[in-house]
């Protein structure tokens, strides 16, 4: 019974913690507008900089390993990347019920032959997606490339 306990004290101590950072985010902005709104009545016009004080501009993202270098989308990258990971999946799944066969009563290797066929399925799956990206239509080459264009 104290299994239970603890998972539900886990879950209601996660759920505060992105209640709260929600609700302080949400009260931060309404003070930014509620100073903002004074400043107007105070004053009548807004200075530049006084805003630019209380409302900054997001920092730039950081490049990031899985962004495409250009912003122009390309279809036939999200097809290779689960390919790969389809793939990546049945291979691991081959070598999982290579060892269940191996070291499995008669019962646990049969099962490890529906494992098999499931590893297929997922291989499968995976070299259409590869076989579908070469179908998507590439980008067209912008100006700036070497002036060259699709």
């Amino acid at each position: 019974m104290e299994i239970y306990f603890g998972a539900a004290a886990f879950w209601i101590a996660l759920a505060a913690v992105l209640i709260g950072g929600s609700y302080f985010k949400t009260r931060r902005e309404a003070i930014k507008q509620e100073t903002l709104l004074r400043l107007i009545e105070r004053t009548g016009q807004l200075d530049e900089q006084q805003v630019k004080a209380l409302f900054p501009p997001p920092p730039p993202l950081p490049p990031h390993w899985f962004r495409p270098p250009n912003p122009t989308p390309d279809g036939r990258v999200p097809l290779k990347v689960l390919g790969t990971i389809a793939l990546a999946v049945a291979v691991g799944l081959v070598f999982f019920f290579t060892i269940f066969a191996s070291f499995g009563t008669r019962w646990q290797q049969d099962e490890a032959v529906t494992g098999f066929a499931a590893a297929t399925l997922i291989a499968c799956i995976g070299i259409g997606l590869f076989v579908a990206a070469r179908f998507v239509r590439p980008p067209p080459k912008e100006q700036g490339n070497g002036g060259e264009t699709a």
